[in-house]
């Protein structure tokens, strides 16, 4: 059960409610501060959406991948956050566990989609695999006490572990661990970082994948309100076309993400979501296309669709994947030389620009 919390928590709740009740929404990009195309400085000071509007995303992901070299360290992540935490931004951290039946007993082999090994079970207390699992949260429970601003204040951040867990690509999913279980999960791991670790300033997210068909469909893993502070969503536009129908079953799914959110007093937000290009013009790309993409106005038409009904208007922030490489990106960016001239201009650039230059969309201050 939720515990009392530093206020910086309740601060960063605040701002989440207030934008849901101002028709904007604030943007988001996973990894930031750290990873991108266009960064030199990996510490925070700069982002590929810095770098072409001038502003960081009003929210940051970062993800405990990155604790053991998989996107960054321990020691670097810190630095970011801080860094982040000064020029305003949310930060949220998501948790791409590993399988925690392999590696043996000290190293963590990062296979959150392999699925084998019965692992939502053994993790739980009396499991054979719980030692281990309370390391890892031993190390979450670290990170956060290093995380402090400039006063030696902990930085609050938005903890979203277990998510798509309707899904069956991780192995907390709902085809190897059932909805009683999985609520027993993450009960427990709230318990243990707030009552055994002293962690207090965690707000905690649940985001399943969508689409939803009802409100029983979208809680039927949830932990409950006294475990949840933010209600959110992952999805993305496969293989994109003018004609796929995505903004009918999205429309649908906020509306009832909405309306869970008014009946639960908790804020809401669409956690991850991005184009997936994946097998066309011509390769492989899980993100935007370097070029040709099909729908080339992704950005603003989103941000059309979120301002034509109520419930998009709700939304608290929208939250795109990671700029890992020019081959798997989800946000367009712009490379400079050291002169200063634009040596490449993703043709999704200006779309994107008017889209964070709209009233509507809040970037970092």
């Amino acid at each position: 059960m939720l515990k009392q919390r530093i206020p910086g928590v309740y601060k960063l709740l605040g701002r989440l409610e207030d934008v849901a009740y101002s028709d904007d929404f604030m943007f988001g990009h996973q990894n930031a501060g750290h990873i991108g195309v266009s960064i030199t400085n990996k510490d925070g000071s700069e982002s590929d959406i810095k770098n072409l509007v001038g502003k960081h995303p009003a929210v940051v992901g970062i993800d405990t991948l990155g604790f053991y070299g998989y996107e960054g360290n321990m020691e670097q992540l810190v630095r970011v956050v801080k860094e982040l935490h000064r020029e305003g931004c949310i930060i949220t951290l998501s948790s791409h566990m590993p399988n925690f039946s392999l590696g043996g007993d000290d190293f963590f082999d990062y296979s959150p989609n392999f699925t084998d090994g019965n692992v939502g079970y053994r993790i739980l207390p009396g499991g054979d695999l719980n030692e281990k699992y309370r390391r890892f949260l031993d190390a979450i429970a670290e990170f956060a006490s290093l995380c402090v601003d400039v006063d030696g204040e902990p930085i609050p951040m938005l903890f979203r572990p277990f998510h798509e867990d309707n899904g069956n690509w991780f192995w907390w999913g709902r085809e190897y661990l059932p909805d009683d279980k999985y609520v027993t999960l993450y009960r427990y791991t709230v318990d243990y970082l707030q009552d055994e670790k002293g962690v207090t300033s965690f707000a905690y997210a649940y985001s399943p994948n969508g689409f939803f068909d009802d409100d029983k469909h979208y809680l039927r893993r949830y932990p409950g309100d006294d475990y949840i502070d933010v209600l959110g969503m992952d999805i993305y536009r496969d293989r994109p076309s003018p004609d796929d129908g995505f903004y009918d079953k999205l429309k649908s799914s906020l509306q009832i993400l909405w309306q869970v959110s008014l009946e639960h007093g908790k804020p809401y937000a669409l956690t991850e979501l991005g184009i997936r290009v994946l097998d066309s013009v011509g390769g492989y790309y899980e993100g935007l296309a370097p070029s040709g993409n099909i729908v080339k106005n992704f950005f603003t038409e989103f941000l059309e669709f979120m301002c034509s009904f109520e419930a998009g208007g709700r939304c608290s922030y929208v939250l795109t994947w990671a700029n890992f490489s020019d081959q798997q990106f989800w946000v367009p960016y712009e490379l400079k030389d050291k002169d200063g001239n634009v040596t490449f201009r993703h043709e999704m650039c200006d779309d994107f620009i008017k889209f964070v230059s709209d009233p509507h969309v809040i970037l970092a201050p």
